[in-house]
């Protein structure tokens, strides 16, 4: 079992306009037990939430992203919530940030306070997994982080599938009902097993209502050029895994 889940495990997105190939994000995938899921959801949103804005206003990161799991969603029993760093493009991590001070946050909170909500934090939820990922493509219509985000687990078959990303990622988002698409490659070693996943793309949607709606269809004519260009979707990738989100909190 555990095998699957560091297989399967990753997600989440970024509220950007176009994604950047030389920016990172990480993502944390997280178990909390159904009797501690408000007050983890709360110490995530109230207590470390209003720190990573601290960090995204003082320009050390981009955002910091916090979804929740749905129930039925494949991956459900493994993993209730995922949480999304949105690096700076060029940097690695976002933690060489000396203009960041608790103290501004949380001008009148006692350490003793601070002490519990941190564990609080540590003691709710176990770590299932962290990962990091690479940028190739991406486009958001929205100016902010979509409501609803599906991860698509996958695992790729031919160099085409990418190239398709950098050279008609807009089509994502131009057709069909997407209100954001992004297309992150994984920064990890995966040599050693033919079955893990390399590449996640992710479909954001800003409602429940949106997801389900009728979206503009590709000219016929463009999609068989596409075929003809980069081949068929089963050819490109396998999509092993899909992951539905809701928001919980945008640091951005």
């Amino acid at each position: 079992m555990k095998k699957i889940i560091l297989s399967l495990t990753l997600l989440f997105i970024c509220n950007l306009a176009v994604a950047q190939t030389n920016q990172k994000i990480q993502m944390g995938f997280y178990k909390v037990d159904e009797d501690m899921r408000v007050e983890y959801e709360t110490v995530m949103k109230d207590y470390l939430g209003k720190m990573m804005a601290e960090r995204v206003r003082l320009g050390c990161m981009s955002n910091w992203i916090f979804r929740r799991v749905v129930p039925n969603s494949s991956m459900a029993e493994n993993f209730t919530h995922i949480t999304i760093d949105v690096m700076n493009p060029g940097d690695e991590n976002y933690w060489d940030c000396d203009a960041f001070d608790v103290d501004v946050v949380f001008p009148n909170m006692s350490p003793e306070l601070h002490s519990i909500l941190q564990e609080v934090h540590r003691k709710s939820r176990n770590v299932i997994y962290r990962t990091k990922l690479d940028g190739v493509a991406g486009q958001n219509k929205l100016d902010h982080v979509g409501d609803i985000a599906i991860y698509n687990f996958t695992k790729t078959k031919s160099q085409k599938y990418k190239q398709k990303h950098i050279e008609m990622g807009h089509v994502f988002t131009d057709y069909g009902n997407r209100d954001a698409w992004y297309a992150f490659e994984r920064d990890e070693p995966i040599d050693w097993a033919s079955k893990e996943w390399d590449y996640m793309t992710i479909d954001v949607y800003d409602s429940v209502e949106k997801m389900k709606s009728r979206g503009k269809q590709m000219p016929e004519k463009m999609y068989n050029e596409m075929k003809k260009k980069y081949g068929n979707s089963a050819s490109q990738r396998e999509i092993m895994k899909r992951v539905m989100t809701t928001l919980i909190y945008s640091a951005n």
